[in-house]
């Protein structure tokens, strides 16, 4: 494995949720041409016209790795910048979802994953993606052992593993729907051709019950994102990579800004002006990585020491972009990955999920 920040200021608030046959199509693919408090936020928002004719923006998000921008953008005081206030509501893994809130109409713009996203716009939900957050982002690990039947068997490492243990290799990652789970059937089936009577899927409801079932020896592997590997190398867990998304899916989709339509339709400017300091946030990750750690251990606190932020920000698998049109060709991908495991019913047409044009006024 390859080897933030100003204080935030009163004008930014946070709310606390106590209450989510392809081979090697998206590898020989380029670059494609082309909710705040959950109660009371429905109707705080003004959105009469114009560029900044908005009282308070609700930004909805869950703190993890993916949503690295996000953690940027606050502790930097991008957000700041913006002009009306901020209500920022941390999604946790229980109870109201993103997605439900997001439904409701009480949220503005939200960090989330693109499984969720496709979801909603098969639902007719109003919202576009203005900003990816990442791309290529998963790392598929297994114990040690199971790493020395898969360096002198790829993928038949798998029938070997039941023939020696009388039993299926059992995979823990995020619950179905999410994008590790929609990831290792694609990397399972259409990569490698491997069975299902070789492998088993357990999905648990997050980061922390996935790494406790790799520790505890429930799990023979996962694929999962950072900083879940980084941890586990620097703790000297007996886990090693088999492969990460980069090296069988360019441009795999991960997390994301999803806007809701009346911000980016109606108020143009301010619209315009949060892809801008998405774009801003992106380069302070990119150019000052040790920054970008602090920010996202700010937000996590004891959950993710710094050192280990600032190494896992630093892992092939933390690619962190802002112009959505890189993971277009991916998200198609996964559409129909997810249409064929039928978790949505009808196909979505990625030209309903993706709005690109507020990002190339901002690159240019």
């Amino acid at each position: 494995m390859q080897d933030l920040g100003r204080p935030k200021t009163n004008r930014v608030s946070e709310s606390s949720s106590s209450s989510y046959g392809r081979r090697g199509f998206l590898a020989r693919a380029g670059t494609v041409a082309g909710t705040a408090a959950i109660g009371g936020l429905a109707g705080c928002t003004s959105l009469t016209g114009g560029g900044s004719n908005i009282d308070t923006l609700n930004v909805a998000y869950k703190p993890v790795f993916p949503f690295l921008q996000r953690h940027v953008m606050d502790q930097q005081g991008f957000f700041d910048e913006l002009g009306p206030s901020v209500e920022q509501t941390n999604f946790a893994d229980k109870g109201l979802t993103i997605v439900k809130a997001y439904a409701d109409g009480d949220i503005d713009l939200a960090f989330m994953g693109i499984t969720p996203v496709i979801k909603m716009k098969h639902k007719g939900i109003p919202g576009k993606v203005t900003a990816a957050n990442h791309k290529n982002g998963f790392v598929a690990m297994a114990h040690e052992e199971f790493g020395s039947l898969w360096e002198k068997h790829g993928a038949d490492a798998f029938q070997k593993f039941r023939e020696q243990n009388g039993r299926k290799f059992r995979f823990s990652t995020f619950p179905k729907g999410s994008v590790a789970y929609i990831l290792v059937q694609y990397w399972l089936r259409e990569e490698l051709g491997v069975s299902p009577d070789v492998v088993e899927i357990e999905t648990l409801g997050g980061a922390g019950p996935v790494r406790q079932s790799l520790l505890t020896g429930n799990a023979d592997g996962t694929f999962i994102m950072e900083p879940i590997p980084t941890a586990l190398q620097l703790k000297d867990a007996p886990f090693e990579w088999l492969t990460w998304s980069g090296e069988f899916m360019s441009g795999q989709p991960g997390g994301v800004m999803f806007m809701h339509d009346r911000l980016w339709k109606d108020s143009p400017d301010l619209a315009q002006s949060i892809v801008e300091k998405h774009v801003r946030a992106t380069q302070l990750i990119n150019n000052k990585p040790d920054t970008a750690a602090k920010a996202v251990s700010q937000t996590l606190g004891e959950k993710l020491p710094l050192k280990v932020a600032q190494k896992a920000v630093r892992s092939k698998a933390s690619n962190y972009i802002s112009n959505p049109t890189e993971i277009v060709d991916g998200t198609q991908l996964f559409v129909d990955e997810m249409k064929s495991l039928g978790q949505i019913k009808q196909t979505v047409d990625t030209g309903t999920i993706f709005e690109p044009s507020l990002h190339r006024e901002a690159s240019q």
